[in-house]
C-alpha cells in the first residue's frame, strides 16, 4: 500500500514538472524501458540499494533483476539475465532535462541501442544530443581506403556496437565493437590493423562531441 501511494504522488507531481533526480524518472518510466521491472519492484530496489544492499529480485519473467548503480544523475540497472539498461539525464536547458537511455542486450557479444527521451518520457525525433549514432565506419583509421573499408565491411552480414556511459561524472560514451569476440581469430586479424577498438564522445551538456 504504501508504495502504491509513493507511486501515485511520484506521477502526479513529476510527469507535470520537471524531474530532480534520475530516481524520479528511474520511477516514472511508463513500462517501455522497464516493462520487466514493476514500479513497485523499482522502489524496492532503490530502498535495498540506499540501505547498501544490491539484492537481485525477480522480474515479470521471474529471472534476476538487479540495481547496480545510482547516483543524482545516473542509473544503471540489468533488468535481466540477458539486458542492462543505463538511464542519464542530460541538462538541455534551464527548463528541460533530456533522459539518455542506453539499452544492451547479453548477448555473447553485447549490442546496444541509444535513445533520448524528454522529461514526460516522449522520444525525441528532432532534437538531437547526438547527431549520428556511432557505426563500424567510425572505427575505421585513417590509413583504411575506402575500397578497404568496403571491402572489409562486405565481409560482415551485421554489425555489434557496445555503448556506455563511463568516467566518474558518466560524462563520456564509450562504443566498442565486438569484431573480436564475433570473428574468427584469422578473420579479425584482417580488420585489426585498420580499426581503432573504441570511440569516445563527451557529453557536454545536452551534446555528445566526438573525441
Amino acid at each position: 500500500m504504501r508504495h502504491l501511494l509513493i507511486i501515485a504522488l511520484t506521477l502526479a507531481t513529476i510527469w507535470p514538472c520537471e524531474a530532480r533526480t534520475i530516481r524520479d524518472f528511474f520511477a516514472s518510466e511508463p513500462d517501455d524501458i522497464l516493462l520487466l521491472v514493476p514500479q513497485t519492484a523499482r522502489l524496492d530496489l532503490l530502498d535495498y540499494y540506499d540501505s547498501g544492499q544490491k539484492v537481485e529480485m525477480n522480474n515479470r519473467l521471474g529471472s534476476g533483476t538487479q540495481l547496480v548503480s545510482v547516483d543524482s544523475t545516473y542509473l544503471k540497472i540489468r533488468t535481466s539475465k540477458s539486458k542492462t539498461v543505463e538511464m542519464l539525464m542530460l541538462q538541455f536547458s534551464k527548463r528541460d532535462t533530456i533522459i539518455a537511455v542506453i539499452e544492451t542486450v547479453l548477448t555473447p557479444v553485447p549490442d546496444s541501442r541509444l535513445r533520448f527521451f524528454n522529461s514526460n518520457w516522449v522520444e525525441l525525433s528532432s532534437i538531437k544530443p547526438l547527431k549520428k549514432m556511432p557505426t563500424l565506419d567510425d572505427f575505421f583509421l585513417t590509413t583504411a581506403s575506402k575500397e578497404k573499408r568496403k571491402e572489409l565491411t562486405q565481409r560482415l552480414p551485421f554489425t555489434l556496437l557496445e555503448m556506455s556511459f563511463t568516467g566518474d561524472r558518466h560524462d563520456t560514451l564509450t562504443v566498442k565493437h565486438g569484431l573480436k569476440e564475433f570473428l574468427t581469430k584469422e578473420e579479425y586479424a584482417l580488420f585489426q590493423p585498420y580499426m581503432r577498438p573504441v570511440i569516445t564522445y563527451s557529453i557536454q551538456g545536452a551534446k555528445f562531441k566526438r573525441q
